[in-house]
């Protein structure tokens, strides 16, 4: 049909077009932080979630075995014999597994890690992930050799060949620095001394169980005043990088599978955080404010990153007798 006598068609000007993309600019420019927030708020949520679930795992653990998972079994020097190469195996997070209904793994405890086979070692977890860092996609730890270095409390942490494995972003909660730090057979990480709940201990020789068990009665400061377990801090860029984000079943490193807190080690401000050459043993998340933690009463809570690391200390510490 002809136009109108006397009209034309019109369009946008140049000047409209840009008018009217700089409107849509300016409003996703508005709404873009909004829609971010939201979504980080939603993994935080399901990074709370998987602390819950990995709590309620261990304290199901706990009522079926009599006491708490021991973070890992390794012989502490001048402590009893056992099979050569028959330890370190498994952490605590294999031995939760079944309170979780994960697949039936075919762990063998008598063997190391290193002789685990490939598809035992390298099964990611997908609950043992934060969302806000990363997928399982992102969650094999590649094999390598770590060089040796010395923490500033005094921790020699000798190089190794690592084999590769499924990493976490989880860790129990081994207690504070306090037994000792000094390359000493009383240092904290070996069996018995640690002063959280997930400890480390000894094997007893000739079976499969362990000889340091903390019971809910050992928890004398309270079970919801007492850390279980909460996010590992990982700096950027470390991801699946030992040491800082070794195997989560590999027993030969305590940090692997768990960390401590209190005076020396805060809980980091962040994943750029170096916390003072301590990074290696403190707790830390990617959430803004806050790391999602679970107390061994099951209860789940935000802890701020800017906690007093002397109040944390009476967190991590099971049996100090003091009230953070």
């Amino acid at each position: 049909m002809d136009a109108l006598p006397g009209s034309r068609r019109r369009g946008f000007t140049l000047v409209e077009l840009l008018v009217v993309i700089a409107i849509v600019g300016l409003l996703v420019g508005m709404l873009l932080p909004a829609v971010q927030s939201a979504r980080e708020s939603a993994r935080e949520v399901q990074c709370r979630n998987n602390v819950r679930q990995i709590a309620l795992a261990t304290l199901l653990f706990q009522d079926a075995q009599g006491c708490f998972p021991p973070a890992r079994i390794v012989p502490s020097p001048g402590g009893p014999v056992v099979p050569s190469g028959s330890h370190p195996s498994s952490t605590w997070l294999i031995r939760i597994g079944p309170f979780l209904e994960l697949p039936t793994l075919a762990w063998d405890e008598t063997r190391p890690f290193s002789d685990q086979s490939d598809a035992v070692r390298m099964q990611v977890v997908p609950g043992y992930l934060c969302p806000t860092r990363r997928g399982p996609e992102l969650a094999i730890t590649p094999s390598s050799t770590t060089p040796t270095t010395r923490a500033p409390c005094g921790c020699l942490i000798p190089g190794r060949a690592i084999s590769g494995g499924a990493a976490s972003d989880y860790a129990g909660n081994h207690g504070d620095l306090s037994p000792t730090a000094t390359g000493a057979a009383t240092d904290f990480y070996w069996g018995g001394n640690g002063t959280g709940i997930l400890i480390t201990s000894d094997p007893l020789p000739g079976t499969a169980r362990w000889r340091d068990r903390v019971r809910s009665a050992d928890v004398v400061d309270g079970l919801s005043q007492t850390i279980l377990l909460g996010e590992a801090h990982v700096p950027h860029g470390r991801l699946s990088r030992p040491p800082e984000n070794g195997p989560a079943y590999d027993a030969s490193d305590f940090f692997n599978s768990t960390r401590v807190g209190g005076t020396g080690v805060p809980i980091a401000a962040g994943p750029s955080d170096a916390v003072a050459g301590m990074g290696l043993f403190a707790f830390g998340s990617w959430h803004p404010g806050g790391c999602p933690m679970a107390f061994a009463d099951g209860r789940v809570d935000r802890v701020a990153l800017e906690t007093d690391s002397d109040v944390l200390g009476r967190l991590c510490n099971r049996h100090d007798g003091r009230s953070p």
